[in-house]
C-alpha cells in the first residue's frame, strides 16, 4: 500500500456528499460502503449502483505483477497478427487467390488476443482485490494510530470518531461500514470489488466482440465485395484497452435516442448558434471533467453575439416528447470564441429551445478560490474521470452565499477534441455558503497557464 505516492484508486464522491480527505481515500482503497451508509446524519445514501472507485491508470500499473507486462505484449502481438492476416485475406481475395489459407494465422492471432485479454483482466481484478484487502488489514491499526497522533487529548474511541469527522470535513461522522455479500456475510479476502468487476467484464466483452468481428470479416471476405470487406475492417479495428470510465454521449443504453445527428440550432435573430457535442474526445474533455450522477449533455454555443446571453434547455424522456423540465442559464459569450455549455440531468433527450442575446447579466457570486494541483495528493479523492486522458485545471471555491445551480465560466487556452484554442467552458454546481467545492476545467493541464476561472454567477 505504501510503495506508490498516489493511490491506485480514486474515490468518486456521490452527489450530496462532502469530499473525503486524501488520508481517508488512502486508508479505504476500493472499499465498498454498505448500501444504506452515508458519512453523517442528514446526508443521503449514495444512489443505487453508484461506482465509488475508479482506477488511476498510472498508479495502478505500478501494483500489477511483472506478468501483466508480458500479457500486454501478447495482446498486441495477437492483434497485430490478426490484422496482418486479415489484410492478407483481403488482398488474396482481391486477386482471386485462395484466401482461406490466410484464415489460419487470423484465427491464431484472435485466439492469442482473447486469451491474453482474459488473463490480463483476471490479473488486474485480483490485483484490485489485493489492494482492497491490504487497506482493510492496515486500517484497524493505522486509523487509531493516526487519530491518537492528531488528538492526543482524547481516548482512542473519541480520537477515532474525531478523525472520521475531520476526514469528511464535518462535526460528526458515521463509522465506516463496508458492504456485505449477498448472503449477508462479510466480504471475503480476495473477492473482487464490485466496481472493478464491472469494469473488467466490460473490457473483456469489448475485446471479445472485436475479435469476433475480425473473424466474421475475414471469413466473409471471400464471398463479399472487397470494398465492403474493407469497410467492415475499418469498423472492426477500433479496440480499446484498459479500464473503462464514465460513458460518452453515444454509450450507455442502446435503446435510448441518439442525439449525434442533431443539426445546428440557430436563434430567431440569427446571432446565436448551438450544436450538440457528439464526438467522444470532446465530450470527455467537457462533460467527462464533471462529476454527474446519470447523464450529461454538452453544446457548442457560437455566433455573432458578444456579451451576456440567456440560453434555455429543454429536457425530455424521449425524442419529440414533452419537456419534463427546462433550465435557463445566463452565460457570457465572446464573438468568435466558442463556448461549451454542459448540463447534467437524468433525462434521455435534451435540446436548446431558446437563446437571447444582450440579456441582463447575472451578478457574480462572491467566492474565495484556491488552485488545485492535479498531481497533489489533496486532489486524489475528487479528480473527475475525464481529467485522466485530457487533463484538468481545478480550483476549490468557497462561496459567501447559497446558490442551488451556479454557472461557473472558464476560459481554456488549449486545443482539445474538436475545440480550438481559446474556447470558453461552462459547468454547473450547487453552492452552499461557507462550504468549499471543487470545480474543474477539462482539456487543460494547469490552472492559470492553460485555463482561468473567469466568473461564478447564480443561474
Amino acid at each position: 500500500m505504501q510503495h506508490e505516492s498516489t493511490p491506485p484508486f480514486r474515490f468518486r464522491t456521490p452527489p450530496g456528499w462532502p469530499t473525503p480527505s486524501a488520508e481517508w481515500v488512502e486508508l479505504h482503497q476500493a472499499a465498498e460502503p454498505a448500501a444504506d451508509w452515508s458519512p453523517a446524519p442528514g446526508i443521503p445514501a449514495a444512489p443505487a449502483g453508484w461506482r465509488f472507485w475508479s482506477v488511476v491508470p498510472r498508479s495502478f500499473r505500478a501494483y500489477l505483477p511483472p506478468r501483466a507486462r508480458r500479457l500486454r505484449v501478447a495482446q498486441w502481438t495477437g492483434l497485430v497478427v490478426a490484422l496482418v492476416a486479415l489484410a492478407g485475406v483481403l488482398v488474396v481475395t482481391a486477386v482471386g487467390g485462395p484466401s482461406v489459407l490466410a484464415l489460419v494465422p487470423l484465427v491464431a492471432g484472435v485466439a492469442v488476443l482473447v486469451v491474453a485479454s482474459s488473463r490480463r483482466a483476471d490479473l488486474a481484478a485480483r490485483t484490485a482485490a489485493s489492494v482492497r484487502d491490504d487497506a482493510a488489514a492496515w486500517r484497524p491499526t493505522e486509523v487509531p494510530s493516526r487519530a491518537r497522533a492528531a488528538r492526543p487529548d482524547l481516548d482512542e474511541d473519541a480520537a477515532v470518531a474525531a478523525w472520521e469527522a475531520a476526514a469528511w470535513g464535518l462535526a460528526t461522522a458515521h463509522p465506516f461500514v463496508t458492504a456485505p455479500t449477498q448472503d449477508g456475510s462479510a466480504v471475503a479476502p480476495g473477492t473482487v470489488p464490485a466496481s472493478i468487476r464491472r469494469g473488467s467484464r466490460a473490457v473483456f466483452g469489448l475485446t471479445a466482440g472485436v475479435a469476433a468481428l475480425l473473424l466474421v470479416v475475414g471469413a466473409g471476405a471471400s464471398v463479399v465485395p472487397v470494398v465492403h470487406a474493407a469497410q467492415q475492417f475499418g469498423a472492426g479495428s477500433t479496440l480499446a484497452y484498459g479500464w473503462q470510465g464514465d460513458p460518452g454521449p453515444g454509450d450507455g443504453d442502446s435503446s435510448g435516442p441518439d442525439q449525434s445527428d442533431q443539426s445546428t440550432w440557430t436563434s430567431d435573430d440569427g446571432t446565436i448558434t448551438a450544436k450538440f457535442i457528439s464526438d467522444d474526445d470532446t465530450w470527455q474533455a467537457t462533460c467527462g471533467a464533471t462529476d454527474f450522477t446519470e447523464n450529461c449533455s454538452a453544446w457548442t454555443i457560437g455566433g455573432e453575439c458578444d456579451g451576456s446571453a440567456r440560453i434555455t434547455i429543454g429536457f425530455a424522456d424521449a425524442e419529440g416528447g414533452a419537456d419534463v423540465r427546462t433550465d435557463t442559464r445566463t452565460v457570457l459569450l465572446t464573438a468568435g470564441t466558442p463556448l461549451i455549455l454542459t448540463e447534467p440531468g437524468p433525462e434521455a433527450w435534451s435540446d436548446i429551445e431558446d437563446a437571447t442575446c444582450s440579456a441582463p447579466a447575472k451578478s457574480p457570486v462572491a467566492v474565495t478560490r484556491k488552485q488545485l494541483d492535479s498531481d497533489d495528493e489533496d486532489a486524489d479523492g475528487s479528480w473527475p474521470d475525464g481529467c485522466v486522458d485530457f487533463g484538468c485545471a481545478g480550483w476549490e471555491i468557497t462561496p459567501e452565499a447559497d446558490c442551488p445551480s451556479a454557472t461557473v465560466l472558464f476560459s481554456v487556452d488549449e486545443e482539445v477534441g474538436t475545440l480550438p484554442a481559446p474556447h470558453d467552458l461552462v459547468v454547473t454546481t450547487a453552492l452552499h455558503a461557507g462550504k468549499p467545492v471543487d470545480v474543474w476545467a477539462g482539456g487543460a493541464w494547469s490552472s492559470d497557464d492553460d485555463a482561468t476561472l473567469a466568473q461564478v454567477t447564480c443561474g
